[in-house]
C-alpha cells in the first residue's frame, strides 16, 4: 500500500477498511502542550503510522511517533537533547465499555461519526513517552564529570550495615526485653 502524506483530520473506518499507511514529519512547534515540558520546540517529530482491520473488524491504529526533544537534565540543570519514541497500539471503540474490554496490547482509539483529530493523539502518545526524570547519559553529563559515585563493592557493603543498623535498631526490641524482665520477675 502507498504511503500518503500526513493528515490532519481522519474517518478510521475508512482508513482501517482501506489500510492506510502514512509517514512524515511535523514541526515540534505544532505540539503545544508537548513543548510547555520541553526547554524549546525546535526540530520535528518523525511520524509513521499504520491503519488495518482486527480479526473482528475493529479499527486498528499502529505505528511510532519520535523526535529529539530539549529537557533539562536534572543532574547538570544543563540542556539534554533526548531521544524519545512512543509506539502506538491503539484499537478503535465507540463506548467507554468497549475500551474497558480491549485487549491489553492495545488502548483505546474513541471516535463517533466526527473526523478524528491527529495531533492530539500523536502529542498525548509523546507526552506520556517523556522520562519522568530528564537525564544525559552518564559520560555526556558534566555533573557525571566532577563527582564520582561509591563503587558496587562500597554500596553494598553500605546497604548491608545499614539494614543491620535497622534490625538492631527495631523500636519493638524495648517491649521484648520488658516483657522478659517482667517474666524473670515473677518467678
Amino acid at each position: 500500500m502507498a504511503i500518503g502524506q500526513l493528515p490532519k483530520t481522519f474517518d478510521p473506518r475508512k482508513f482501517a477498511r482501506q489500510g492506510r499507511q502514512f509517514q512524515g514529519s511535523l514541526a515540534l512547534s505544532q505540539f503545544k502542550r508537548l513543548a510547555d515540558s520541553l526547554v524549546d520546540d525546535k526540530g520535528d517529530v518523525q511520524i509513521n503510522l499504520r491503519f488495518s482491520l482486527s480479526e473482528n473488524n475493529r479499527v486498528v491504529l499502529e505505528g511510532h511517533v519520535e523526535a529529539e526533544l530539549s529537557m533539562i537534565c536534572q543532574r547538570c540543570l544543563e540542556v539534554a537533547r533526548l531521544p524519545v519514541r512512543a509506539d502506538l497500539h491503539l484499537m478503535g471503540v465507540l463506548t467507554d465499555e468497549q475500551a474497558k474490554a480491549l485487549p491489553e496490547d492495545f488502548e483505546p482509539l474513541m471516535y463517533g461519526d466526527e473526523l478524528v483529530e491527529l495531533l492530539p493523539i500523536l502529542e498525548e502518545e509523546l507526552i506520556l513517552a517523556l522520562p519522568l526524570v530528564a537525564y544525559h547519559p552518564p559520560e555526556d553529563c558534566s555533573a557525571q564529570q566532577h563527582y564520582t559515585t561509591e563503587s558496587e563493592e562500597e554500596a553494598r557493603a553500605a546497604a548491608i550495615e545499614a539494614d543491620k543498623e535497622r534490625r538492631s535498631s527495631n523500636p519493638f526490641s524495648v517491649l521484648a526485653k520488658l516483657k522478659t524482665d517482667t517474666t524473670i520477675q515473677e518467678s
